[in-house]
C-alpha cells in the first residue's frame, strides 16, 4: 500500500509518509535527513490525516528549512576527519596494526592491516560497531544511576539506530535509545535518560511531565535547544 503523499506550498513540495498504529493521537516527527513522517492511529481516515498535515503546514516548512540550513554531515572516514563522542572532538587516525578502535591523545584510532587504509566501508563499520558498543555501555550505566535516583523501574532496554527520535518509552516502559546520543555532551545524554524515564510515571508532555523533568535535570530546555541546534552533527 502507497502510504507517501504530497503536499502543494508556496515554498517547496512537503512530501510525507503515513504511518498508521495502535496509538490515539496524531503526531508529526521529522527526522534528522528531513523526512515527514506522520503518525497516526489505524481507524482515523486519510482525509483527516492529511487536513493535520494542512492545518500545520507552516510549522513543517520552518522546520524543513531548519535542516535545509544545516545540512547532515557527509563523511568521508578520512584520516583528520572529527567525530564527536561524549561533546568532544576527535581526529581520526587510521595506523598500522591489529584490528582496533577507540580514543587515545585526542584521536579516534582505527588500527588494521596496511592493506586496507583505503577500505572506507570497513573503517565505516569498525567506527559504528565501537560507538554501538560505547552507547550501550554508557547509557545503561546512567540509566541505573537516575533510575536509582528517581526510585523508578523500566523494563527491557534497545540501542538501537533511530532515525526519528533520540529516545522513546513504550506503554510498557520499554525504553529505547538512538545510540548516536552517545557523540552529545554528558549532560545533554543525561537529559534524554531522564526525560524518556520520566514518561514511565506521565505519557504526555504537559506541565506535570515538565515539571518532573527539572526535579532530576533544571536545565533541560538548554538540553532540548542543544539537540535542536546540533542534532544534524550526530552522524556517523
Amino acid at each position: 500500500m502507497n502510504n507517501q503523499y504530497m503536499l502543494k506550498t508556496e515554498y517547496f513540495d512537503i512530501v510525507y509518509k503515513i504511518i498508521k498504529s495502535r496509538r490515539k493521537t496524531l503526531s508529526i516527527i521529522i527526522d534528522e535527513t528531513g523526512e515527514v513522517l506522520v503518525k497516526a492511529p489505524k481507524w482515523l481516515p486519510d482525509f483527516e490525516i492529511k487536513k493535520f498535515v494542512f492545518d500545520k503546514r507552516i510549522w513543517i516548512v520552518s522546520k524543513m528549512m531548519k535542516f535545509k540550513e544545516k545540512p547532515l554531515i557527509k563523511r568521508k572516514y578520512e584520516s583528520g576527519e572529527e567525530f564527536l563522542f561524549l561533546g568532544k572532538n576527535y581526529k581520526l587516525i587510521t595506523i598500522e596494526g591489529n584490528y582496533d578502535i577507540g580514543i587515545q591523545d585526542g584521536f579516534l584510532y582505527i588500527s588494521l592491516k596496511k592493506e586496507f587504509f583505503d577500505n572506507t566501508e570497513l573503517k565505516k563499520t569498525m567506527i559504528l560497531k565501537w560507538y554501538k558498543n560505547e552507547a550501550k555501555k554508557i547509557i545503561n550505566r546512567r540509566l541505573e544511576y537516575y533510575s536509582k535516583l528517581m526510585k523508578l523501574k523500566y523494563g527491557k532496554v534497545y540501542i538501537r539506530d533511530q532515525k526519528t527520535r533520540w529516545g522513546s518509552c513504550s506503554g510498557k516502559n520499554n525504553l529505547s535509545f538512538n545510540f548516536r546520543i552517545i557523540m552529545a555532551p554528558m549532560r545533554k545524554l543525561d537529559y534524554i535518560i531522564v526525560h524518556e524515564l520520566a514518561h514511565i510515571v506521565y505519557k504526555h508532555h504537559q506541565k506535570e511531565f515538565w515539571d518532573y523533568v527539572s526535579i532530576y535535570c533544571n536545565d533541560y530546555q538548554e538540553s532540548k535547544k542543544w539537540f535542536r541546534e546540533n542534532g544534524n552533527k550526530l552522524t556517523l
